[in-house]
């Protein structure tokens, strides 16, 4: 049997800053912060996205070094958009709300692997609307399946050595105000970041799932249904 980390720390890797700051607070975590897209609102051309992958890279290898923790959560989170329809954005303006995004996953879900001791547990906190209120977030749906996908796979190469990898899904800050019929089961829909989702977090992080891993859990206070 694999030995359980014997460190109690917590690490989060995450963006936007904000967010960094609320799921640090909630969890009593250490901050690595992930940088941020750096495609501007007038950048042209799908190429523009992976512009700065190379300082990215070495963003990766500088928080991969860093001493061995129980539990890191990762949040790779944009900064906030609106919902619009997928034939609406610009080829720079969708590798800004999924391509980019999607390669700071990556990115970060690396160094949270180096990062983990071994029997440690690695949470990936991804925004995800609602199936019934995706409507105009088609990049937002496509990064989170890939995302969940990953943590899957990530489950079944670190399972060896002990490592617990689960996903928590949230809508909180891509709700619409008014959901479509039927209304969610919990009247405090979409969940608020700092209780709602960091105590499904907290929970995977705890000792008393040690049989949880490659599991996704939607924290949308019943919205999905599933």
């Amino acid at each position: 049997m694999t030995a359980r980390a014997t460190t109690t720390d917590t690490l989060m890797i995450a963006s936007p800053l904000d967010v960094l700051q609320r799921l640090c607070g909630a969890l009593s975590a250490e901050a690595q912060p992930v940088p941020s897209c750096p495609v501007g609102e007038d950048a042209v051309g799908f190429e523009a996205a992976w512009s700065d992958v190379e300082s990215l890279q070495q963003w990766r290898d500088v928080a991969s070094s860093g001493p061995k923790v129980a539990a890191v959560v990762v949040a790779v989170w944009p900064e906030a958009h609106v919902a619009a329809p997928l034939m609406s954005m610009s080829p720079a303006e969708f590798a800004r709300r999924a391509e980019w995004p999607f390669l700071a996953w990556y990115a970060a879900l690396g160094a949270a692997i180096s990062r983990c001791a071994d029997g440690g547990t690695i949470v990936a906190l991804v925004e995800r609307p609602s199936p019934l209120d995706a409507a105009g977030w088609a990049p937002e749906c496509g990064q989170a399946d890939a995302v969940e996908a990953l943590v899957r796979s990530l489950a079944r190469s670190e399972g060896p050595r002990g490592v617990r990898i689960n996903a928590v899904t949230t809508p909180a800050r891509v709700a619409p105000s008014q959901p479509i019929a039927p209304a969610p089961p919990l009247s405090t829909y979409p969940g608020r970041i700092d209780v709602e989702v960091t105590d499904a977090v907290a929970m995977l992080l705890g000792a008393g799932v040690g049989g949880v891993t490659g599991t996704v859990v939607h924290v949308d206070c019943g919205r999905s249904w599933r």
